[in-house]
């Protein structure tokens, strides 16, 4: 596992990228946002939680956001040269991916514990047909075991402008929706359920369905 330091964000370079992306989603992609005051801003670490349905998305909770995101990214990005600076003064934490990473797993549970404001994708990989997918249970045992606040978030208008099949991107309208934080650690009905990790992974999603009904 790569150490801990590649995640050692240099705050004017995290500014400076999240501002051309900034100009960059609002002329193609007229990006709009709702919801941003929802997230916490205490000592306690956030989970914020998207639908995944392109390689848009990702960047787009950060854009949309003052504080700070941290990001995930595969450790094989961190090789090639410039990638790999960028991605470490942007602060994206390198994992391996598998479910057995347990110094992977350990580095994002010091992450939340440190209070930080981390992006993970509950379903895991980008949908193939624009419906949301069934979750894993990664984000359910993250949420649990650092008793970090989740915010649901339900992205609008990826699928349409980069599709997983895609090429090239079209121009479409992309929208952000931040839903109300919530606390599954000290939620005790839902963590007496039998398989407890993805029941709260499977709340998360639900939470974003909600989004989704309500617009």
């Amino acid at each position: 596992m790569t150490d801990v330091k590649k995640g050692t964000r240099v705050l004017w370079f995290y500014r400076l990228v999240r501002f051309v992306l900034f100009i960059l989603y609002r002329v193609c992609f007229r990006l709009e946002w709702r919801g941003a005051e929802n997230v916490p801003q205490d000592r306690r670490g956030v989970i914020l939680a998207p639908n995944h349905a392109s390689y848009l998305d990702p960047p787009i909770v950060g854009v949309a956001l003052k504080r700070p995101v941290t990001y995930l990214a595969k450790e094989y990005l961190f090789k090639p040269f410039p990638l790999g600076h960028i991605l470490t003064w942007i602060g994206v934490l390198p994992i391996k991916g598998r479910a057995d990473d347990f110094r992977s797993v350990r580095q994002l549970l010091r992450v939340l514990e440190d209070g930080q404001c981390v992006v993970i994708f509950p379903e895991g990989t980008r949908t193939s047909d624009g419906r949301f997918q069934d979750p894993e249970g990664g984000v359910g045992f993250l949420a649990a075991k650092s008793r970090s606040w989740v915010v649901p978030v339900y992205i609008q208008g990826t699928f349409e402008a980069f599709p997983r099949s895609a090429k090239f991107f079209k121009c479409c309208a992309v929208k952000v929706f931040f839903g109300k934080p919530f606390i599954p650690a000290e939620d005790s009905g839902l963590l007496k359920k039998e398989a407890h990790y993805l029941a709260v992974s499977q709340k998360i999603m639900s939470e974003i369905e909600k989004i989704k009904q309500g617009l």
